[in-house]
């Protein structure tokens, strides 16, 4: 990434456009984003390589080894050996 502004996309974004999307569960703003709000948005999310972004971040979670979860003991397999 040697551009640190976005490219411009194809897409068409409208402001008004996220206000239409009623059908949507989730708690309503507690201040409503102005029109630089928006734009900052736009501007950061629309983006070309959004796709090649995303195939790093999943190439680099891959090799992240989960944590055990807290209620199972790592060892517990070793039960049947002992």
């Amino acid at each position: 990434m040697t551009d640190k502004f976005p490219q411009k996309s194809s897409q068409n974004w409208h402001l008004d456009s996220a206000a239409s999307h009623e059908g949507y569960n989730h708690a309503a703003p507690l201040a409503p984003l102005k029109d630089r709000d928006w734009l900052a948005l736009i501007i950061l999310f629309d983006r070309q390589d959004g796709d090649e972004i995303e195939a790093e971040v999943m190439s680099k979670l891959s090799l992240m080894v989960p944590e055990p979860s807290w209620d199972e003991d790592p060892f517990d397999f070793l039960g049947e050996f002992l």
